[in-house]
């Protein structure tokens, strides 16, 4: 199994790798429920990247049951799975236990935990049995901390952020409703770098997440323009940036932010594809400022 050898070698020599597409992200770093109303998913098909799973897990609390997951991050699939078959079998406090790297201000030192793993493990061989050979040699060779230390990608570690964002994870009300709706849950899986994604399907909605900070203004015009000559649906959407910190009519900008924080540089470039643009909630505010909304997405209506 390529992958797992891939993934062994990053744990065996112990320091980063250089890619930081090869880490997962156990969590979205930007505010997924923050946006996901202002998309029509009931019944939708969406393309989104994320090797987190959280956008998938949220679009389809929203509705959403045509689900295409495009990511660069070859373990991107297992952890999903894996995070799936965490909601199909424990139960709230375990999921955090075994997921998340700080519960309250504590670290968490259950995380990943053997016994746990074993409680899911049936789940994840039915969902897919080849993130259960993935894991199972993961976690049963490695410990907890050198887990996290290089094959995973932690952002985002902050425990009431990563609820915030999520959902399905606000509350246990909101984590039980979840596991029900995923006992029949099922995604497309394609490990590609998006940028060299050539198909013909459409899609009704596409998600980019914050891809944007990763290229210039240039090749994120390019981008766009290719998925909705290609792949996007008539009358569908593309949420193609979200901005952390960012006011979109502010003309001020730090001189090591990356291009597409300059709002004035932006909507000269991509005017014709900001249809839409919404500040909402940020991950910032979600601990220090309740009341504000510094973050923002843009969007594309066709």
């Amino acid at each position: 199994m390529e992958n797992l050898k891939k993934a062994k070698k990053m744990l065996d020599k112990n320091k980063l790798d250089d890619d930081l597409f090869m880490r997962i992200y156990p969590f979205a770093t930007e505010n997924v429920s923050g946006y996901m109303n202002y998309f029509d998913l009931k019944d939708k098909s969406l393309l989104t990247v994320g090797s987190s799973g959280d956008q998938i897990l949220n679009a389809y609390n929203n509705g959403c049951r045509d689900i295409t997951l495009i990511d660069i991050n070859p373990f991107s699939s297992y952890y999903i799975y894996l995070k799936i078959a965490g909601i199909l079998s424990l139960d709230y406090q375990e999921f955090m236990e075994f997921f998340f790297k700080y519960i309250g201000m504590e670290t968490n030192y259950k995380r990943y935990n053997i016994e746990l793993f074993n409680k899911l493990s049936n789940n994840l061989k039915t969902l897919d049995y080849e993130s259960y050979y993935f894991f199972n040699e993961i976690f049963n060779k490695y410990s907890r901390e050198k887990i996290s230390d290089y094959l995973m990608n932690d952002d985002e570690t902050r425990y009431k952020v990563i609820k915030g964002i999520n959902n399905y994870l606000q509350n246990e009300e909101s984590y039980n409703k979840t596991k029900k709706i995923l006992k029949d849950i099922c995604f497309k899986y394609i490990n590609q770098d998006i940028f060299k994604f050539n198909s013909d399907l459409k899609y009704d909605n596409i998600f980019l997440s914050n891809l944007c900070t990763h290229v210039n203004i240039f090749e994120l015009k390019d981008l766009i323009r290719k998925l909705n000559d290609k792949n996007l649906n008539n009358y569908g959407s593309i949420l193609f940036a979200y901005l952390w910190n960012t006011d979109y009519n502010s003309n001020e900008w730090h001189p090591d932010w990356k291009d597409i924080y300059k709002m004035p540089a932006t909507k000269n470039w991509l005017g014709e594809y900001i249809t839409e643009h919404h500040q909402i909630h940020g991950i910032s505010d979600i601990v220090y400022s309740p009341q504000k909304d510094s973050d923002l997405v843009l969007i594309y209506r066709k």
